[in-house]
């Protein structure tokens, strides 16, 4: 089987222009795979404090558990000496949300790195519409209710 070689002068204008040829994939949900928005969840602990007591004993028991169940996070357990603890989540999208896990238990603990988890990274907005549109209509919404004549079926079987 003969392999087919390209021209230098093909080769070079090739290499030249490789960055109009080879884009970067910016990776999209529902195209090939889902892309999970959290990336990354980072534990801050002090050793010493009281306040910490709880997440030391949240990431002695159940944090690899955790980890174990989402290997597409990346788990980080950090100590931040004389501080609170916190979990801090960062996502595809560039933002990073914290919460203190100060007066947590160990019991709910697991609750906030769940909401974490599944928080999408968008700032939370108030909608004041309950129609989104590009185009608004400038009639408003249709409803049933608007229209003034009333029709029964037996109407609607007689026309």
């Amino acid at each position: 089987m003969a392999t087919y070689r390209l021209p230098r002068v093909l080769n070079e204008v090739i290499r030249s222009h490789q960055d109009r040829f080879i884009r970067p994939v910016q990776p999209k949900n529902g195209v090939g795979a889902f892309v999970f928005p959290c990336r990354k969840l980072v534990f801050n602990y002090c050793e010493r404090s009281g306040s910490s007591k709880s997440m030391m004993e949240y990431l002695q028991k159940e944090a690899t558990r955790f980890a174990a169940e989402n290997p597409q996070i990346e788990v980080v357990v950090q100590p931040r000496p004389s501080k609170h603890p916190i979990v801090r989540a960062f996502y595809t999208n560039g933002e990073q949300k914290t919460k203190c896990v100060r007066r947590c238990s160990v019991s709910e603990i697991p609750e906030v790195v769940k909401s974490l988890r599944d928080h999408s990274g968008h700032k939370l907005q108030r909608w004041n519409r309950y129609v989104i549109s590009d185009t608004p209509s400038v009639r408003g919404i249709y409803s049933p209710f608007h229209d003034k004549a009333v029709y029964s079926i037996s109407d609607l079987k007689t026309k």
